[in-house]
């Protein structure tokens, strides 16, 4: 979205650690997860504008929140790279 936009210097802020560890590596686990870090991770390689960052659980109370109802609801696609 930020990207069809035309934003520039995005930063987007997780309270996942494991999510922003994984974007950080090269390394993705082989499920659903895996392949959405991976996708994500091929948009952010074009963009060094755009940064993902960590933070605190405590300060991003809506995210959490929102996190926290989607872990429970998985999405019925399994997308493929």
């Amino acid at each position: 979205m930020a990207i069809s936009n035309g934003m520039h210097s995005v930063l987007f802020e997780t309270d996942s650690k494991i999510l922003s560890d994984t974007l950080a590596t090269n390394n993705s686990p082989m499920n659903e997860f895996g392949d959405l870090v991976s996708q994500c991770r091929s948009l952010l390689l074009n963009r060094n504008d755009f940064v993902v960052s960590y933070v605190w659980m405590q300060t991003n109370k809506v995210a959490h929140s929102i996190a926290i109802v989607s872990l429970s609801h998985p999405s019925p696609v399994f997308f493929m790279m």
